[in-house]
């Protein structure tokens, strides 16, 4: 099979991460990466064997053929790179948040939809194998009939003075937790319920605005709840716990990108443990998603629709309105 050509745009850890595991894969190849630093991405083709390195975004278009390109820059780059790609008709694979709000995910899918091209959030969680097992054992009522779910991401970010130049920190750079981090939790809440019919949301906020410690919680059909927890305060076991009607799931941490989880059935019995290891970083799985939808002609994915990236961000955004949370333009 032919070798499939990937450019990155925005060339941070998550591009690191993410071009690591691109070596996993035969079939695929880094072929171009650009960045606002043409000495960054010199130094970053050079470590993946990139032939084409740009110092403008827009640079990174005028190497060899690309068959898709990874958006890692901050998320406020996001909505204005994804369209530059879909005019030219290339493939995108955007780094979760797809956009800062509703309104940008409304006008980038639109625009996937009007230019026939290919366009998926990069939420990697529904490619991680153990999570893809645990959907599956959820579905087939493993555990029962699903009553709650309780989930948290939570790191201790570096306190700094300057907390208007860091992009954790400062709303004009879309930072706060929910966007960087709570969206997980949202986001495994949506995966098994479906859309929320009730959103509650409190939240400490920064003097600049940005949230740093967050609490979402949302009620679905019969009174089922999610507890979606996030903060950049310090360090949580980033874990989940499902409760069924027959038994507890609990996704080890972190269960965003888990290698495994456990059922429990009751005092007397041992848990029923799952494993599902694998080596690189994880993201090699959605890599591979991408290739194969590209390759079949879809336009976009089966697991993670843009549909669902519009039901997430309308709920990200309501728990933003909630919270008290304003973006520039907003």
């Amino acid at each position: 099979m032919a070798t499939f050509n990937w450019a990155i745009l925005g060339l941070g850890n998550i591009a690191r991460k993410f071009a690591e595991d691109l070596q996993r894969i035969d079939d695929a190849k880094l072929v171009a990466v650009g960045s606002r630093s043409l000495e960054r991405a010199r130094a970053f083709a050079e470590d993946f064997g990139a032939e084409h390195a740009a110092g403008t975004y827009e640079a990174a278009f005028d190497g060899p053929k690309i068959d898709a390109v990874y958006i890692a820059t901050p998320h406020t780059g996001h909505r204005e790179l994804t369209l530059r790609c879909l005019e030219r008709g290339i493939p995108v694979l955007c780094e979760k948040p797809l956009g800062l709000n509703l309104n940008e995910v409304e006008s980038m899918v639109a625009a996937a939809r009007g230019s026939n091209t290919y366009l998926m959030e990069a939420l990697w969680s529904c490619f991680i194998p153990s999570i893809v097992e645990m959907k599956e054992l959820v579905d087939r009522g493993g555990i029962g009939t699903l009553e709650g779910v309780r989930a948290d991401f939570g790191f201790r970010g570096q306190p700094r003075d300057d907390f208007d130049r860091d992009r954790l920190y400062n709303p004009a750079l879309g930072g706060g937790a929910l966007l960087d981090i709570g969206i997980y939790p949202v986001w495994l809440a949506q995966f098994l319920f479906g859309v929320p019919d009730e959103i509650h949301a409190t939240a400490r906020l920064t003097d600049l605005g940005a949230d740093i410690d967050t609490q979402v919680t949302l009620k679905y059909p019969g009174g089922r709840l999610a507890h979606c927890y996030s903060t950049l305060l310090g360090e949580t076991k980033t874990d989940a716990l499902l409760l069924g009607t027959e038994g507890e799931l609990h996704i080890h941490g972190r269960f965003h990108h888990a290698q495994g989880f456990s059922v429990l059935r009751g005092t007397d019995e041992p848990p029923e443990n799952h494993y599902r290891s694998y080596e690189g970083n994880g993201y090699q799985f959605e890599a591979m998603a991408v290739m194969e939808d590209v390759r079949a002609g879809r336009k976009e994915s089966t697991r993670w629709s843009l549909d669902d990236s519009l039901l997430l961000h309308r709920t990200l955004t309501r728990v933003r309105e909630l919270i008290g949370v304003r973006y520039p333009g907003e």
